[in-house]
């Protein structure tokens, strides 16, 4: 495989462990990137859009309020049910519905690439507020550097990869969007995240690691489930520890909105044609939209 000069970026910033570096680093990136002024009310929640940023800036996460309407998480799950998935740890499976699952499948992923094409999932991604709340965190006009969406499957006797523990090093600085397409319980793999983790030198060697390390480097009263119903929806600085439960009595559905500083490493970003009248702004979605 031959390396471009933003692969070989990503793969050098994986190098950096210590946090305070990293925040040199990336907002010294974020003045040269500079900011956009993002117009338009939020469609997805209510409330102070101030108190929203401040909260994420503080905790490493931040919750809104209301749910995302049951009628456009149902649309989206209509118009995706009928997408191939893959296993994203076994390659070698190929691609497969849920009713064909191989018995070693712990996630079953869409492509990226169907999964841009949707008229809904593109307004929640692209939605003023939630870019603005993005923009503050970053300090730079965001890029949506990726669009994931995944089963998480029920009844697997052991955690394996993401389920376990970990932090996330995609990019200099870098945040994500979770919206629950399925109810949440604790028997159906939450999200879990450690409050606080996001801005501290502790435990930054990239790996996967046991609950135990976790509570005992940042207490138990830090460690939050997001047991939630469907149409919840959360940001997430995935810098900090955080983890997908694995699930005991139902599969989970989730979708993930990444925005970043720059491209995660994706090898080769393919642009989809949108129409033309779509008025998202260009460079925000410059990886994922022509």
């Amino acid at each position: 495989m031959k390396l471009n000069s933003k692969i070989l970026l990503f793969y050098l910033q994986r190098l950096i462990k210590s946090y305070s570096t990293r925040e040199v680093l990336s907002k010294a990136e974020a003045r040269f990137i500079g900011k956009v002024d993002i117009k338009g009310k939020s469609i997805l929640f209510n409330g102070d859009e101030k108190e929203y940023t401040n909260k994420f800036l503080e905790d490493g996460y931040v919750e809104f309020f209301p749910s995302i309407d049951k009628k456009i998480i149902d649309q989206i799950i209509n118009e995706t049910t009928h997408l191939s998935l893959f296993d994203p740890y076994e390659k070698s499976y190929g691609e497969f519905t849920l009713i064909d699952l191989k018995p070693n499948t712990h996630v079953a992923n869409f492509h990226r690439l169907d999964l841009v094409k949707n008229k809904k999932i593109l307004e929640i991604a692209n939605d003023p507020g939630i870019l603005r709340i993005v923009q503050e965190f970053l300090g730079a006009t965001p890029t949506i550097s990726n669009v994931n969406m995944w089963w998480s499957i029920a009844g697997k006797s052991k955690a394996e990869h993401a389920q376990l523990f970990h932090r996330d090093v995609d990019d200099l600085k870098f945040c994500k969007l979770f919206v629950y397409l399925t109810d949440v319980g604790p028997n159906d793999g939450p999200h879990t995240y450690v409050k606080g983790s996001s801005s501290t030198n502790k435990l930054t060697k990239i790996r996967r690691y046991q609950d135990q390390e976790v509570v005992d480097a940042f207490g138990s009263e830090n460690v939050i489930d997001f047991c939630r119903p469907k149409g919840s929806f959360f940001l997430v600085d995935t810098y900090g520890f955080h983890k997908g439960t694995l699930p005991v009595d139902n599969n989970r559905l989730l979708l993930q909105i990444q925005y970043s500083l720059n491209p995660i490493g994706i090898e080769n970003y393919t642009p989809v044609d949108m129409l033309k009248e779509n008025n998202y702004n260009k460079y925000i979605n410059r990886l994922i939209i022509n």
